[in-house]
């Protein structure tokens, strides 16, 4: 597992324990990585099932802009993202997007999201 994997899976992991998603520009931009290396991740991860993504409806703020692609971790893929991953300090608090088959709305961490 190389390093931008696990990096991936860190921040993956942090949305996953806040019952949030994140989207592909979050990702690059929070670590620092290019578009290739990031997408490259997710679709390894998303064919070993340990990731699921959705696009967002127009209804979520998308006018003017490409719709957005989400992610977050499958049962599977949180457990290998424990196992793998260090959620990293610095990372910005994912976005406060609850993820699909949460029971309750996700609550930003104090001081809101970093912009």
């Amino acid at each position: 597992m190389n390093r931008a994997t696990i990096d991936v899976l860190g921040l993956l992991l942090q949305a996953w324990e806040h019952e949030t998603e994140v989207h592909g520009w979050q990702l690059m931009r929070s670590l620092r990585r290019s578009g290739p290396t990031i997408y490259a991740v997710l679709d390894r991860l998303e064919d070993a099932g340990w990731v699921t993504g959705s696009w967002e409806t127009p209804a979520d703020g998308s006018a003017g802009r490409p719709r957005r692609r989400y992610y977050r971790l499958t049962p599977s893929g949180a457990e290998a993202a424990r196992q793998h991953a260090v959620v990293p300090a610095s990372a910005p608090p994912p976005r406060p997007r609850p993820a699909p088959g949460f029971g309750r709305h996700a609550q930003l961490p104090a001081g809101g999201p970093s912009r």
